[in-house]
């Protein structure tokens, strides 16, 4: 018996030593699949199953807390038909696959190989992976914590871009458009298409949008007579476009709202003995809103047309423009929660590989100041004090902008050149790969 034990453990200790970042997740999941089952207060069930509920009986979806588009509540229906513990381990399931999807997608996006199994990989990818990782993992871990759509949007945005990576552009479109019925951010990418010459993908992220929207009028209308989608736009989007309304206001305290329109709001507003009136304070947002786009606009330039193939340096140049559109959906939005940061594990992934094959010291800084700053915006680690004021003066808005910058130095460097070499980025960069 003692004989079979050490052959066991020897089995487990040399298969954990091939596949280490397996053994590693699998207790982590299960830690984090238990406090999920566990949790009290899920807004999934609590918010989105509700409403699905109140769509089923005809009544209003906008009570109890719901402030999200109509198909969110019809997309809940089959929850609604559960009893809560198949409710709570579906959810579970979902959650888990997409977050798969997620982590395994934006790798490949990057151009990661393998790191486990047969073979050795580098040490080097090895510090990318974990780089990139640490870069959109407490946000991850956030989302599951509060059981929102979050990591499912984040799924439906890594598969979008691996299909437009693919040339799929109507199945890239339609994962987008699905995105973008769920949170109104992701229409972002109709802009992205028509400027790399992909038009009716960008129409047809639009239909997709709209079109899913009216599916829960096919179940039950508002007691107004109107469309669902038409109630939703003037109860939650008409009121933020008054010249009255306070940029960064939404249904969450201040404190959480990590996009710019949040962070001027606390800096300008609510950190002030003297505040911006609400038309000032939406001035300085657009102001820098507008900054961000054309300065992103001047970079990636090639207006209307597909950008160049990968370079020879393997960096590829179009996955890094889509990271940078997953970051402006954040730092655009008028309300982007620690939850929505979670796909920063793309553009994660893509700087640290760049900084990899160019070993560039300013992507160096980029990568691990942008990993550092993920860090202290967790709780966990912080403790409460520390954490409410980290976040009160914007750690996230610094490492999603600090990525920003990383991004668009690469796409800045790459350029037009095509298949060309690329060349170095900062001034100790080489165009060697890494060994």
């Amino acid at each position: 018996m003692h004989a079979r034990c050490h052959v066991l453990l020897r089995k487990t200790w040399r298969c954990a030593g091939r596949y280490p970042y397996f053994a590693v997740a699998l207790p982590v999941v299960l830690a984090l699949s238990i406090s999920f089952c566990r949790r009290e207060d899920s807004e999934w069930e609590c918010v989105y199953v509700v409403a699905a509920n109140h769509l089923r009986d005809g009544a209003d979806l906008y009570t109890d807390g719901n402030s999200y588009p109509p198909f969110a509540a019809f997309a809940a229906l089959p929850a609604s038909f559960l009893s809560p513990p198949f409710v709570r381990l579906s959810w579970l399931g979902v959650n888990l696959l997409c977050m798969a999807v997620m982590v395994r997608g934006a790798w490949h996006l990057a151009g990661g190989g393998r790191l486990q199994g047969s073979g050795r990989a580098p040490v080097g990818e090895h510090l990318a992976a974990v780089l990139g990782f640490l870069c959109g993992v407490c946000y991850l871990q956030n989302a599951l914590a509060h059981q929102q759509t979050d990591v499912v949007i984040g799924a439906m945005l890594v598969a979008g871009c691996l299909a437009l990576n693919g040339s799929r552009s109507l199945t890239a479109a339609t994962c987008f458009g699905f995105a973008a019925a769920l949170k109104c951010t992701a229409l972002l990418w109709i802009p992205y298409l028509v400027w790399r010459g992909r038009p009716l993908a960008a129409l047809w992220v639009l239909v997709v949008a709209i079109g899913v929207n009216l599916l829960p009028n096919l179940i039950s209308a508002p007691p107004s007579g109107q469309l669902w989608l038409e109630e939703y736009a003037n109860r939650f989007l008409v009121p933020i476009t008054a010249s009255d309304h306070v940029v960064g206001t939404w249904g969450s305290d201040i404190m959480y709202n990590q996009s710019v329109a949040g962070t001027a709001q606390r800096w300008f507003v609510a950190d002030r003995a003297a505040p911006l009136d609400p038309k000032a304070l939406r001035a300085v947002v657009l102001a820098i809103e507008a900054a961000l786009v054309l300065a992103t606009l001047a970079v990636c330039r090639l207006p209307f047309r597909k950008s160049p193939v990968p370079s020879a340096s393997g960096i590829n140049r179009e996955a890094v423009e889509y990271g940078v559109v997953l970051i402006l959906m954040l730092l655009l939005s008028p309300m982007s929660s620690k939850a929505h940061f979670g796909v920063l594990i793309v553009p994660g992934f893509l700087l640290t590989r760049a900084a990899l094959l160019t070993r560039s010291r300013c992507l160096w800084g980029c990568t691990i100041g942008a990993a550092l700053l993920a860090l202290v915006s967790n709780k966990d680690l912080l403790g409460e004090a520390l954490y409410t004021l980290a976040l009160w003066y914007g750690t996230v808005t610094w490492q999603t902008s600090l990525l920003l910058v990383g991004s668009l130095a690469v796409v800045w460097r790459l350029g037009t050149a095509g298949n060309a070499p690329t060349p170095s980025i900062g001034h100790e960069g080489t165009n060697r790969q890494a060994a």
